[in-house]
């Protein structure tokens, strides 16, 4: 389960200079691109769906499963190849960022606990969906980078 509680333990063992298992990112990069999805979540970063929707069903139904996520995966958002541009001036305030950002995301659903907000990959998502999204994200990155 990810609770604002374990993101903040996971994060303390992540430092500047930790080196990711796998993929191109640094451990700030991975900071902001789980908070982006975050933002995803409550509906402040608008995406297109690009999975087809012959195949929605089955990618959905895999955020039930403890399936890890695919290493290197190519995501639809992202550029190939190369980093994203940091958008915070350093690794703290990532954190402090993803922290404050957490806490958004759980008072959105508080407040708006029928609302629902697409992923590029997962689709049309619910509070409950986007929950197992995150869980399965979040520890996908942590795993990166030998967090947990």
């Amino acid at each position: 389960e990810i609770s604002k509680s374990f993101i903040l333990e996971h994060l303390q063992k992540l430092s500047p200079e930790s080196k990711a298992a796998w993929g191109i990112m640094t451990p700030q990069h991975m900071v902001e691109h789980v908070e982006l999805f975050l933002h995803m979540a409550v509906g402040k970063v608008e995406t297109d769906i690009t999975t087809p929707e012959k195949h929605l069903e089955k990618v959905q139904n895999s955020l039930f499963n403890y399936q890890s996520m695919p290493r290197e995966f190519d995501h639809p958002l992202f550029k190939k190849g190369e980093t994203e541009i940091l958008r915070y001036e350093s690794l703290d305030a990532a954190k402090e960022a993803l922290l404050t950002s957490y806490d958004d995301y759980l008072e959105y659903y508080q407040n708006n606990p029928e609302a629902e907000h697409t992923n590029t990959v997962f689709g049309l998502l619910d509070h409950e969906l986007w929950e197992l999204l995150h869980r399965k994200h979040i520890h996908h990155h942590f795993t990166q980078f030998a967090l947990i």
